[in-house]
């Protein structure tokens, strides 16, 4: 059976990803329209402002590309993390241990509410809304695991 958790969204952190784009967005729109109080050549304040304001759209189009959707997939025989573009895939074989964390570290999650899944080889954080839920059902999965293993 197949179970997606969403990733918890803190707020501190939403505000960021949306502010960045934004700000660049005003600051371009500010410049293009108010340099004539500087008496700035009109064309050049123009062209300023779009230039900002079409960075201001590429970073927030970045910004969701590498950010949404963030999910965590428990499948038959692995755990499938997806974060915008960026995917991963863990088999439940490679996982060792799951426990709480609030780590600074960069990972694929929206929160710092974590669940850090040490692997074999490394860790990996998430931030599924429902932490305890989640570690609970991906235990039960590793659980039935090792115990197919065994027989």
């Amino acid at each position: 059976m197949v179970k997606t958790y969403k990733s918890a969204i803190d707020l501190w952190l939403a505000v960021i990803l949306i502010g960045a784009p934004l700000a660049v967005i005003f600051t371009g729109v500010s410049i293009g329209f108010g340099l004539y109080i500087l008496h700035w050549h009109e064309n050049l304040g123009r062209s300023a402002g779009f230039l900002l304001v079409a960075f201001g759209i590429g970073l927030g189009g970045l910004i969701g590309a590498f950010t949404f959707p963030c999910r965590y997939t428990l499948r038959e025989t692995e755990l499938y993390i997806q974060c915008g573009m960026l995917n991963w895939i863990v088999p439940y074989r490679d996982i060792c241990q799951l426990e709480l964390s609030c780590s600074l570290w960069s990972a694929p999650a929206l929160s710092l509410n974590r669940v850090k899944i040490v692997l074999e080889e490394g860790f990996l954080l998430v931030s599924p809304k429902n932490r305890i839920e989640f570690i609970e059902e991906l235990k039960s999965r590793l659980d039935q695991r090792q115990a197919a293993r065994e027989t």
